[in-house]
């Protein structure tokens, strides 16, 4: 027989499991140097080494802070200094399956280097100005919001403009870069060992590194972000209806003024009246 309990309780089982599904770990932080921060929905915290991440939560290094991430599906991504970069979505079932993975590197440097999936898998980095996609393969990105430069260590990557126009992307190769600005987007080109060894300087990450175990994360002090203030809206002026044309509080300023000359004005012509209307 139908039960409206028993439909309110699978309805709460259902968001249950979607809510905690949600919530669930896509990466972990296996090696951390100098200073990083967590931001997750409308709270941050101290990166620590160990902590498991969301998708959702972006990672701030500072001046000094460098961060090497797992994912979930075998990934391993290091950020150099003053980087942020979002966790859009992870989803896989592990490594050698199915994944989708999405990241956004706002500002930074980042060294990826993708674990083995299916062929229909898909793992993206965005940046203000490209996008790059790749199954197998370890590449650098060097990114602001005037220029991306994309560079492949091994393996091939497709980088297109972060943009809708139609234009087809540009495949790159081991040992190969491009640089994605406002312009058209131009051909690759082989890079020299200069600019590698400049990435992977930017992308190390010193000291000790943990294994992979999200079991064993610590837990994070989650402080809440500040609400932004709103702005104060001006207050209006009340109107005030005058029923006596002679009340003084009913008058505007200017025809206050000018009551308060003619009142000078008369005291002035009394003054004279009584000391006889003239000067001596």
């Amino acid at each position: 027989m139908f039960s409206l309990r028993g439909l309110s309780w699978g309805v709460f089982a259902l968001w249950a499991s979607t809510a905690f599904a949600w919530a669930d770990p896509v990466a972990q932080v296996t090696k951390l140097s100098g200073s990083a921060t967590l931001l997750r929905d409308d709270a941050t915290a101290p990166l620590v080494l160990g902590a498991a991440l969301e998708s959702g939560d972006t990672v701030a290094t500072d001046a000094t802070g460098r961060v090497r991430l797992q994912l979930i599906d075998g990934s391993v991504i290091n950020l150099g200094s003053d980087t942020r970069m979002a966790i859009d979505q992870v989803i896989s079932g592990g490594i050698g399956t199915d994944r989708d993975v999405a990241l956004d590197l706002s500002q930074g440097a980042l060294l990826a280097e993708a674990a083995k999936a299916t062929p229909k898998s898909r793992f993206e980095i965005r940046t203000p100005k490209a996008i790059t996609a790749v199954r197998g393969t370890q590449w650098g990105i060097l990114s602001d919001t005037e220029k991306t430069e994309v560079m492949v260590v091994s393996g091939r990557v497709g980088v297109r403009k972060n943009e809708v126009s139609g234009a087809s992307g540009v495949a790159l190769t081991s040992q190969r870069g491009i640089s994605v600005t406002q312009a058209p987007l131009g051909d690759s080109s082989r890079w020299g060992e200069d600019r590698f060894a400049a990435l992977m300087t930017a992308t190390e990450v010193p000291g000790p590194e943990i294994g992979f175990d999200l079991g064993k994360a610590p837990p994070l002090n989650m402080t809440p972000l500040p609400a932004p203030s709103q702005p104060q809206k001006p207050q209006r002026k009340r109107k005030v209806s005058c029923f006596d044309p002679d009340d003084d509080s009913c008058l505007p300023p200017d025809r206050d003024k000018n009551k308060d000359r003619d009142n000078d004005h008369e005291h002035d012509h009394e003054h004279e009246n009584d000391n006889g209307g003239g000067s001596f």
